[in-house]
């Protein structure tokens, strides 16, 4: 499986393409990017993540950086702590919605948010020319290791929300964090917040017992014991606590495009203000956005470039239908200690259950695909895409990522994969039986040309 390197950080399969020479040189790179400066340093429960995490440290060392060791660390908390520290930046190692065998380094930049394109970049450049910054003998930098991160962070962000009436509704909620670096702190989590815990897969043993994608497929073990338990709503991570999807108090496991769609409906409905997604989540986004008179910026897909566009546009809040979403009042990372939080303060000061907060969103059929592609294929690909559907009535291009193709009632977009070799294609529309038959159109087309 091959390694995919982009401006971000680099994800591979562990032992094949990502491997310890790789993220060591990837530190380098980082580290000579920053001077070497003070890096935070935080990892998931992945079996290859220790090794992966001693790499690092040693790359970041050869630069002589300081390296704040955060040890198993949620990536939304390890960003959170960065502007604390004064730190120039961070990295932290997490397969996140990858199975078994994949891991990633994603870089952090010094406000918190992921890297943004023009300096990841020049990362990449440091990184293929092996032109890193060494220190001698002297100057190599020290670890260090860090306890009680996790205090400040959620003593903020108990600030952030209605902790008393979020308290007095005596929540029940099940938190699935996949046995990754959650685990150890969702009871802090539930008593800074004021909830009562039913932890699912929350031991930290390395071993991702569901698919780690939060979506409908993988809230299945959730959604058959939360009415066993009582549950007022149940919420399904990945495995650095970056996404999740919902479960509601009557066993229907929602997608997760609605998770940022209802964490936005909360934050509007408080103060208006620009919202930032990426150019493939749901119109529900749009209609929530029009509903409170804020204007909605579109990105290419992937958090560098939500998190670029939050700051550029003074956004109020980003996110993508991947099940994830930033706050930058709090913080510049996808963080699902943050969404969580935000959904029971919208539940416990509205009165209603997770499913009539659902079940008020907009709501259109969404059908999600893939299809094995090359990736020098991918151009020839779009352009067949866009022949073939361009000139339908009513339909509107756009190029910000991949192809984008609207109609009144519906749109399809196809894009290269940034992390696999291969295009993904979603289709949304008010029908799902048209939302099905168009996807399924494309991805005829798709494997035809791939033959």
């Amino acid at each position: 499986m091959s390694l995919r390197l982009s401006s971000v950080g680099a994800r591979g399969f562990v032992g094949e393409s990502l491997t310890p020479r790789v993220a060591m040189d990837v530190a380098a790179a980082f580290g000579t990017f920053l001077d070497g400066g003070k890096i935070l340093l935080g990892h998931d429960t992945r079996h290859s993540s220790p090794m992966l995490h001693s790499a690092v440290t040693a790359g970041l060392q050869s630069c002589g950086c300081e390296v704040l060791d955060f040890g198993i660390c949620p990536a939304p908390i390890l960003q959170f702590s960065v502007p604390h520290h004064s730190a120039a930046g961070a990295i932290t190692i997490s397969g996140s919605h990858h199975g078994m065998g994949w891991n990633a380094l994603t870089l952090i930049g010094r406000d918190g948010a992921v890297l943004e394109p023009a300096g990841g970049d020049t990362v990449l450049d440091s990184y293929h020319s092996g032109n890193f910054r060494r220190a001698d003998f002297a100057h190599i930098g020290v670890p260090q290791t860090v306890d009680g991160f996790a205090r400040r962070y959620f003593e903020t962000l108990a600030a952030l929300v209605n902790t008393t009436a979020i308290a007095k509704s005596n929540f029940t909620v099940l938190i699935d964090p996949v046995g990754g670096s959650g685990c150890a702190f969702l009871e802090h989590f539930s008593r800074a917040v004021g909830f009562r815990l039913v932890g699912i897969n929350a031991e930290p043993s390395g071993y991702l017992a569901r698919e780690p994608e939060p979506r409908p497929r993988s809230a299945a073990q959730m959604a058959s014991i939360i009415r066993h338990v009582t549950g007022h709503v149940g919420f399904v991570l990945s495995s650095d606590m970056c996404r999740l999807s919902i479960v509601t108090e009557d066993r229907e496991p929602a997608s997760e495009e609605h998770s940022f769609a209802l964490v936005a409906e909360h934050v509007l409905r408080k103060q208006a203000g620009p919202v930032v997604t990426n150019i493939c989540s749901s119109r529900t986004i749009d209609d929530i956005a029009a509903r409170h008179n804020s204007p909605v910026v579109k990105t290419p897909v992937g958090q560098a470039y939500i998190a670029s566009a939050l700051a550029d546009q003074n956004g109020r809040i980003g996110g993508e239908g991947s099940g994830s979403a930033a706050l930058p009042a709090f913080s510049r990372a996808f963080d699902g200690f943050m969404m969580m939080a935000l959904i029971l303060e919208f539940m416990a000061e509205t009165g209603r259950p997770i499913s009539a907060l659902l079940r008020a969103l907009p709501r259109y059929h969404i059908n999600k695909r893939s299809v094995p592609c090359k990736t020098r294929r991918v151009h020839h690909i779009i352009e067949r895409v866009r022949e073939t559907l361009e000139d339908e009535a009513g339909a509107k291009s756009d190029f910000t990522d991949g192809i984008r193709i609207d109609w009144p009632d519906g749109w399809i977009h196809v894009r290269a994969s940034q992390t696999e070799q291969i295009i993904r294609v979603i289709s949304e529309d008010k029908k799902r039986a048209a939302a099905l038959e168009r996807s399924e159109r494309i991805v005829r087309l798709i494997d035809q040309e791939v033959q």
